[in-house]
């Protein structure tokens, strides 16, 4: 299958979009002709001689959607004689409300959504909808081996009594890491948090958050795999705001399944985390993952796991490895073909 990939496939994946780019990149190409472009690159000359030159029967769009991704959709379908189907994934979706207007002429073969929400809008300007869920590396992410904690510990300058609650994200306004503060006042308690690098940093924010004495490392980790295993708890405070449909691209949180909470689970951390985008979708509270609707319910769960702390994630997860997810998305591919 000769399948065309449209993402951010530059610099490192520090990213959740980026990081579904490379994955869905790397195993798609073990059994098909894959050609992937990067979206920033599109309607060059030398872009459109490589999609010309492919003929794609499949034309991926991984970012967004907006309707920015719709038109470029449907200009290389018309490139390639309107053979090539065209699917957009829609991760972080974001529309003016003028922009909406032009949906129904701008329709593609599929949409992927991850949240019922987008699912229904979609389905109101009359496009086809599947739902696919981004996926995890369970080879990577895997639980703390015995000594493993201490000795990463050790690297970092943590003590092993340490009670490490993480979190992984980007720092700034609509991503609710206030709530930070309150946990690390509690007894035995460091909170970690890992800021991503693509997005712009919320300085003040930042520096609020360092100055209650939560440890921040604003840095690009080659193998973010080993701060999950020294960790004991993850929290996202995230808060969905699918419920007002975003209009523009700084109101979405994150991703609609965010991969910093499937990378957690993958590790076996106990994961607290608000019932944001898919989540509820796919995975039922208990055995270590706890949905919370108000802040005032994260801290008696804390204090709980720092005393019984129970790692039984994994599990739940391993439904989603990215081998079997890939395995999903050949099965829409030839469906559609």
């Amino acid at each position: 299958m000769r399948v065309c990939l449209l993402g951010d496939f530059t610099g490192r994946p520090d990213e959740g979009m980026k990081n579904v780019s490379k994955n869905i990149r790397e195993n798609l190409s073990l059994r098909h002709n894959v050609l992937a472009l990067n979206s920033r690159d599109v309607l060059t000359k030398t872009f459109l001689n490589k999609i010309q030159s492919f003929q794609p029967e499949i034309t991926h769009y991984l970012h967004g959607p907006t309707i920015r991704s719709f038109i470029i959709l449907k200009i290389l379908r018309v490139l390639t004689g309107n053979k090539s189907k065209t699917i957009s994934s829609a991760t972080k979706p974001y529309f003016s409300k003028i922009s909406r207007h032009f949906l129904p002429l701008l329709r593609t073969s599929l949409i992927l959504t991850q949240s019922e929400i987008w699912e229904n809008f979609f389905k109101g300007y009359g496009f086809h909808v599947r739902f696919f869920p981004n996926g995890v590396d369970s080879d990577k992410f895997y639980p703390a081996k015995e000594g493993e904690k201490k000795n990463i510990r050790d690297k970092y300058g943590f003590k092993n009594n340490d009670f490490i609650v993480l979190h992984v994200g980007h720092i700034k306004a609509n991503r609710n890491l206030e709530t930070f503060k309150e946990i690390q006042k509690l007894d035995r308690i460091q909170v970690v948090i890992v800021g991503g690098t693509t997005e712009k940093t919320d300085e003040n924010i930042k520096k609020d958050l360092e100055k209650s004495g939560i440890k921040i490392y604003h840095k690009y980790f080659d193998d973010i795999s080993k701060i999950y295993r020294m960790s004991d708890i993850y929290v996202f405070p995230v808060k969905d705001t699918e419920n007002k449909l975003p209009l523009t691209y700084n109101q979405v949180g994150a991703i609609d399944l965010p991969l910093s909470i499937m990378e957690a689970m993958a590790s076996n951390l106990p994961v607290i985390t608000t019932p944001f985008g898919a989540l509820p979708r796919l995975f039922k509270p208990g055995d270590g993952l706890y949905f919370y609707a108000n802040e005032e319910e994260i801290i008696p769960i804390i204090q709980q796991l720092s005393y019984k702390n129970e790692r039984s994630t994994r599990d739940k997860v391993l439904l989603y490895d990215w081998k079997r997810v890939i395995k999903r998305l050949e099965k829409i591919y030839q469906e559609i073909i």
